[in-house]
């Protein structure tokens, strides 16, 4: 029997990206997603040519562990006086992190403050914790330092209004992934395999029950330099909508390898975009408004030219917002668009795709592949989309010359597209449905900007290894849940990256109004696995870390408990999938596939809580002969952590995919018994 994983519940929308407030005299507005706001803006004179910016910052929905973390991008707009325009707040910064001047005067969550470089001066900062954490973020008294010399017409500070602009990001790590998923994704992207050769068979490729990277599935993306396309053995394709035959995508654009910061939230709120219109010139603001289309949505009083625009619900999405009006957005807050490679890379991550795969993103952003909307990234199914070299705003309406004028250069991803299922990887012309101001309501766009260097905190994040050698232990082995014959762990599952589904690794989910936590931390559940053989068996311990030890099951049922599961597939193709708890009755061990019941009565387990240490060990000994293994034969491996704190599974940590469903031993990592 395979043990079936807890109920995979749906994502729904969790609300939407940008909060304006207001400095000195100008209120503040309700909060948005994640309750993000910014409050008590001020500003003081430094010296002659800057003065400090002091505000206050807080969201909800925030988490950092290690590389894994959500920010806020932070911009603002300042004004000489009520007669004069606004105009974009450049900062002074002499590193990345934590420039100089720069900091947090008033207590609350420790922060870092992340200041990128860009075209015409330091356009804004991400705001992030400075440590290991989830929950709510309240930052008091964070200090900026802004370049006042690069200012035009602002003599006095006293007189000065100054706007304050947040974005929630979700950060995207550097490391190599997948394009395509072998199976019959719509125009989805390939490694040809052959010179000449056209689009996979997809029937053949479906049937498959892994892809494997083979040549003529998945394209893996490795470096942040060009990539080759066309029907040349090797080189990038696509069943539809393809870039160039014997062409490239250039070593500019942005594939997706290199570190990014995207949009939490796929599309602008009503808030956002009324917020955006009152930084703008009469003139301007006309272009960006569509009285027939969000008219009603966002109200436009007072008397020209000193219209005021409100937004009636601000935390509802905003409709009817065109490529132009996006753009110019991303455009004026010092963003840039998002392309479809790195679309498929804030979904997948680094994983291995599954044949039509449909997950939730990797890194925690909202709303990719959970329907209800699709989204524009740039495409590299055209010479416009191709020819984006990732140039940011410099935080004003001037759109950089790379970016594509209109939807030609863009693609429809996520997974409704008029009624069909786009999934990870399929793509649609973005000319062929309704997608523009005046034919969709709700076409959203997500932004994104390049992750600055110098930012030495982020590590790249990669597939998991680990030892794939099971040493010969030197002393005899005995379970007992003790663990005092083994040395360092082979292997430690305590990262986000190890907490499946992935949409319960960081802020809390909506499920049909019950609001359901994430995981906690490595204090919630993490485990350290040790391995080895002792001449006769092969040897397995793990200790949990767990804050509640709970299991009511028993016989086959006990891995909806606090449970260890362990899979392991032989050269032959035998699998055994067992597992090990420590129920209301006691320690139990089943064994749910595998070739007769030798091993289930030669097994020796142990499963011991301890209480104060928080902590649940467990040992098992498999004795070789009855697992049908040899020295120096390889296997496969999996193992799975279960965790239950009395009101279901929500989550669990895994070595790797194929354990729990969709059940796939191909995906095991590979383990030798060394002799």
């Amino acid at each position: 029997m395979t043990r079936q994983f807890p109920l995979s519940y749906l994502p729904l929308a969790a609300g939407h990206g940008l909060m304006f407030t207001c400095a000195l005299l100008l209120a503040a507005p309700a909060a948005r997603a994640d309750n993000l706001k910014i409050e008590n803006v001020r500003v003081a004179t430094r010296d002659e040519k800057s003065a400090t910016v002091t505000f206050d910052i807080s969201w909800t929905g925030s988490w950092r562990h290690g590389s894994f973390h959500d920010a806020a991008w932070v911009l603002f707009k300042a004004q000489a006086d009520k007669k004069s325009g606004w105009q974009h707040v450049r900062l002074l910064a002499d590193k990345v992190v934590n420039p100089s001047g720069y900091g947090q005067t008033e207590g609350g969550t420790p922060v870092e403050l992340v200041v990128p470089d860009g075209h015409d001066g330091f356009t804004g900062l991400f705001v992030r914790r400075a440590r290991e954490g989830k929950g709510a973020l309240t930052a008091r008294g964070v200090t900026v330092i802004w370049d006042t010399a690069a200012a035009k017409g602002l003599n006095d500070m006293a007189k000065t209004n100054i706007r304050a602009f947040a974005i929630e990001m979700v950060y995207v790590a550097e490391g190599p992934f997948s394009l395509g998923s072998g199976g019959r994704d719509l125009n989805g992207f390939y490694r040809s395999a052959r010179d000449g050769g056209a689009a996979p068979d997809y029937r053949r490729l479906v049937a498959r029950d892994v892809v494997t990277n083979a040549d003529d599935t998945v394209y893996r993306v490795t470096a942040a330099e060009a990539i080759p396309t066309g029907r040349q053995k090797g080189t990038l394709w696509a069943a539809g909508l393809t870039p160039e035959d014997g062409g490239e995508i250039p070593a500019a654009f942005p594939n997706g390898y290199a570190a990014f910061y995207c949009m939490k939230h796929p599309c602008l709120t009503q808030g956002d975009y009324a917020d955006f219109l009152n930084t703008l010139t009469e003139v301007q603001a006309n272009e960006r408004y569509h009285a027939r289309g969000h008219g009603p949505e966002i109200q436009r009083s007072g008397k020209a030219p000193d219209y005021v625009y409100s937004a009636k619900l601000p935390y509802a999405r905003c409709p009817w917002l065109s490529w132009a009006d996006n753009t110019a957005f991303a455009a004026w807050a010092g963003l840039r668009p998002m392309t479809e490679l790195e679309y498929e890379k804030a979904i997948r991550g680094p994983q291995d795709p599954a044949p039509n795969d449909a997950g939730t993103s990797y890194w925690g952003a909202a709303g990719l592949n959970t329907g209800g909307h699709y989204e524009r990234p740039i495409s590299v199914g055209s010479a416009a989309g191709r020819a984006f070299a990732g140039t940011h705003g410099r935080g004003t309406l001037d759109v950089p010359q790379d970016w594509p004028a209109d939807l030609g250069g863009a693609v429809i991803r996520n997974q409704h597209e008029i009624g069909r299922h786009l999934r990870t990887s399929g793509r649609s012309a973005a000319r062929d449905v309704f997608a523009d101001r005046n034919l969709h309501p709700f076409a959203c766009w997500r932004a994104a900007r390049s992750a600055p260097s110098g930012d030495a905190a982020m590590e790249p994040v990669v597939e998991r290894t680990f030892n794939r050698h099971a040493p010969r232990l030197q002393r005899a082995f005995r379970a007992d849940g003790v663990l005092d014959e083994w040395g360092k762990p082979s292997l430690t599952l305590d990262g986000a990256e190890d907490v499946f589904p992935v949409y319960r690794r960081f802020a809390p989910f909506n499920y049909y109004g019950r609001l359901l936590q994430p995981w906690q931390g490595p204090g919630d559940v993490s485990g350290k696995v040790y391995l080895g053989w002792d001449g006769e068996a092969l040897c397995l311990a793990v200790e949990v870390t767990d804050d509640r030890h709970f299991n009511t099951k028993g016989g086959d049922g006990i891995a909806n408990g606090d449970a260890l599961q362990m899979g392991l597939v032989t050269a032959e193709g035998v699998h055994w999938n067992i597992g090990a708890a420590l129920t209301n009755a006691g320690v139990a061990f089943h064994q749910w596939e595998g070739k007769g019941d030798t091993l289930a009565k030669t097994a020796d387990c142990a499963v011991v809580r301890d209480d104060n240490a928080r902590a649940t060990r467990y040992e098992l000994r498999l004795p070789l002969a009855a697992l049908g293994l040899k020295p120096g034969a390889e296997c496969g491996l999996n193992i799975v952590l279960f965790d239950d704190d009395g009101d279901g599974q929500p989550y669990w940590l895994q070595l790797a995919p194929g354990l729990t469903d969709p059940v796939n031993t191909k995906l095991y990592p590979r383990l030798v018994l060394e002799k």
